[in-house]
């Protein structure tokens, strides 16, 4: 009887303290893909993707070529982009704020793969601004994934499945 009573303990209390112990997942998750084009190529394309006010509402904070990195940011971002974009894990009092204003940077690094193909990763982090009366909070949110996809589209990827 013993036997079967520690067999069903030790499950139990394994089962329980599990998840006292379980990793969050990152915040900030990268999007990898390879595009079927020269290094220095994709590197000018999103230079120009967040420099040109018709392709994006980017500004670019930095483009260094020679390890291939570009950082851009974009402000202000409305609410229907932000809610396509990122969300926000909050508590409850944080629930009836409203969302006054979303910032994104965005980090691409390149990495030539042969003479016509690169690896594109792109990351992306989103601060929402929240407030209800005089009091602000900035929560730190995660991405959907969805604006890394338009921009390795921009950067000549091939359409994820």
């Amino acid at each position: 009887m013993k036997l079967r009573a520690a067999s069903i303990v030790i499950p139990l209390l394994l089962f329980t303290l599990t998840p006292a112990f379980a990793i969050d997942t990152p915040r900030i998750v990268p999007r990898i893909q390879e595009i079927q084009k020269p290094v220095g190529e994709v590197f000018h394309t999103l230079k120009k993707y967040f420099t040109d006010a018709s392709l994006s509402h980017f500004a670019l904070v930095s483009a260094d070529e020679g390890t291939h990195t570009l950082v851009a940011k974009q402000t202000a971002l409305d609410d229907l982009t932000w809610r396509t974009w990122a969300f926000c894990e909050t508590g409850p009092v944080e629930m009836i704020y409203k969302l006054q204003d979303g910032t994104v940077a965005v980090t691409v690094k390149l990495s030539r793969t042969t003479a016509h193909s690169t690896l594109a990763t792109v990351s992306a982090d989103f601060q929402g601004r929240y407030a209800l009366g005089g009091y602000q909070n900035t929560v730190a949110c995660k991405s959907k994934f969805v604006l890394e996809d338009q921009i390795l589209a921009a950067a000549g990827a091939a359409p994820t499945k």
